[in-house]
């Protein structure tokens, strides 16, 4: 069957946000590296990682909300109205959207209040100013994050990723400017304006189609309706979401802690982000079947199904090979030219890392159709198991302090037992029909 125009056009601008998302986290590395003495550049490397993990607070919300207007939206029902099988008071999907965004939006800001007040308090209110600044950039990630699933559930993707890539073409190009001496403020100022300006662009489409709805003053009553109404799911889709956050983030919380700041905080801050931006490459290619995923799931079209999972995995198999075959016979000259002086990756990272981006290929595809055809309850049973696993690798390193490759591999052995319990439930459940058993008061997807 001959690919649709619409799934090209949207493949192509996937992969050029994803290759933008990619360079953009490299280019951050490498001209920061330049620009920054080390102690500064591994202060923003903490500060960096606090901002964009700050979309793991999300805890699963907009996943659950993505479920939910998804359903209603393949159903052919109205986004402005309630379902008739809610309770009376509880708000329209698109007013609930609305509300989530909102207060992810005034999340986003408090965090960078509170940033900047702390610094200013050590080094003055110019300091204070940009390490806020910088926060924000990083941590808008949550709303647009937000922003990503409701364009998806309503069709809007294609927009989206236009949106999307002009973003990553934006702030790449700010970055390389600070090597032709782009002062920094100018460069967090002038990316934070980039964000606003796409911020708008996206919420007024969204309001037109009726993704986003409502004002202020109904936004603490839709949330409490939102909340009351998908209670279950948003347990387990918070319970996945805090596991996930525990396990991408805590190695940029505990190298530091352990190790000190300055070169173990920048080597490994290195090869994670490597390893994270096969994750958005992952997710990239796993983002274009999603549509295809949930339509069959929807109708219970299990070869339907089948075939899009099958075709999500193929194609991100691709750069992940590609990624592995470029660690493997150049990786040191890749870590040499990102960090320069900086800072030397030890050899040993080079297949731990290329394990670790294998394992999160099966890991991203699996997830991908668990939550987004609303498996939740499922994955955060698993998830808290990984959690614990890695509660104890965290503490063996605090204990031994073995070299970071040790802290490392550890690290991937237990991501690798996680990454195998996925791809098992997504085999026993959504790809043979089969729902989860939903706990008394529960939804079953």
């Amino acid at each position: 069957m001959r690919p649709q125009p619409r799934f090209l056009a949207y493949s192509a601008l996937r992969a050029t946000s994803a290759a933008g998302a990619l360079l953009a986290g490299v280019c951050q590395t490498y001209t920061f590296a330049r620009v920054l003495d080390a102690h500064r550049f591994s202060l923003f490397i903490l500060v960096g990682n606090l901002g964009l993990s700050l979309w793991l607070f999300d805890l699963g919300i907009a996943k659950v909300l993505f479920v939910a207007l998804r359903r209603r939206f393949l159903a052919g029902g109205s986004l402005g109205a309630a379902r008739g099988a809610q309770a009376p008071g509880v708000q329209a999907l698109g007013v609930q959207a609305g509300a989530v965004v909102a207060g992810y939006g005034a999340l986003v800001l408090a965090g960078g209040v509170v940033v900047g007040l702390v610094r200013a308090g050590y080094d003055g209110w110019r300091d204070g100013a940009e390490l806020a600044a910088f926060f924000i950039y990083m941590a808008l990630n949550l709303v647009w994050f937000a922003l990503r699933n409701v364009s998806l559930a309503t069709d809007q993707y294609l927009f989206f990723e236009g949106l999307e890539a002009t973003r990553r073409v934006g702030h790449l190009t700010l970055m390389l400017l600070l090597l032709a001496a782009l002062p920094f403020p100018a460069f967090l100022l002038l990316s934070n304006a980039v964000w606003i300006m796409l911020l708008v662009a996206i919420c007024r489409r969204l309001a037109r189609c009726g993704g986003l709805a409502g004002r202020g003053r109904e936004f603490p009553a839709a949330l409490g309706g939102f909340f009351r109404t998908h209670r279950a799911d948003l347990l387990g889709s918070g319970g996945y979401a805090a596991g996930e956050m525990v396990l991408y983030n805590f190695p940029s919380l505990l190298v530091p802690a352990v190790y000190g700041l300055g070169a173990p905080t920048i080597v490994f801050d290195t090869v994670f982000k490597i390893f994270r931006g096969g994750t958005l490459l992952f997710s990239a290619a796993c983002d274009l079947l999603v549509p295809r995923q949930t339509r069959a799931h929807a109708q219970g079209d299990l070869p339907g199904l089948r075939r899009a999972s099958l075709l999500a995995l193929g194609l991100a198999a691709v750069p992940a090979l590609a990624l592995c075959g470029l660690l493997l016979g150049a990786g040191d000259r890749l870590y040499a030219l990102l960090l320069g002086t900086a800072a030397t990756v030890p050899a040993a990272f080079t297949p731990i890392l290329v394990g670790l981006i294998l394992c999160n290929l099966l890991q991203t595809a699996a997830n991908y159709l668990l939550v987004h055809t609303g498996y939740f309850p499922l994955i955060a049973r698993l998830a808290g198991l990984v959690v614990l696993a890695m509660g104890g690798v965290a503490l063996l390193d605090a204990l031994l302090v073995p070299p970071l490759p040790g802290l490392a591999a550890m690290y991937a052995v237990v991501y690798a037992a996680g990454a195998a319990g996925y791809v098992l439930l997504m085999l026993r459940y959504p790809l043979r029909g089969r729902p989860w058993k939903a706990p008394r008061g529960g939804v079953r997807p």
